[in-house]
């Protein structure tokens, strides 16, 4: 069970541009300050068929609706996403998402990020 579509992009407006996308059945993924222009390379990780349904199961369960915050603050974040297997299993585009489990859900994305280069996951702070 792999996902059709797998595209996670999240830029911090101060600091960088992380995306996360599924090419040729890997997961690609780029972190790229804010400004740079020529990518110099890329970095794959490649979860198990276990970890897949894991994952699809996990979001499933946390029942997200994704919606825009009352306040548009535009000095934070913003995410692009959009996963389908077979069906879209979630799609949004927001600055400053703050719904239901969004952190939930982030942190299971970043579970599928995990590799040498990141061994704590693309996403996760201290490796960022």
């Amino acid at each position: 069970m792999k996902p059709t579509i797998f595209y996670y992009e999240r830029i911090s407006y101060m600091d960088s541009i992380q995306l996360i996308e599924l090419i040729e059945g890997k997961i690609r993924l780029q972190d790229t300050p804010m400004g740079v222009t020529i990518i110099d390379g890329f970095v794959f990780a490649e979860p198990t068929q276990q970890e897949w349904k894991d994952f699809y199961q996990s979001v499933k369960n946390l029942n997200l609706i994704p919606k825009d915050p009352e306040e548009q603050i535009m000095d934070g974040f913003e995410v692009n996403c959009h996963i389908a297997f077979n069906e879209d299993l979630i799609k949004f585009h927001i600055i400053n998402p703050r719904f239901n489990k969004f952190e939930e859900f982030e942190t299971l994305v970043n579970s599928l990020t995990k590799c040498e280069d990141y061994p704590s996951g693309l996403l996760h702070e201290e490796d960022a």
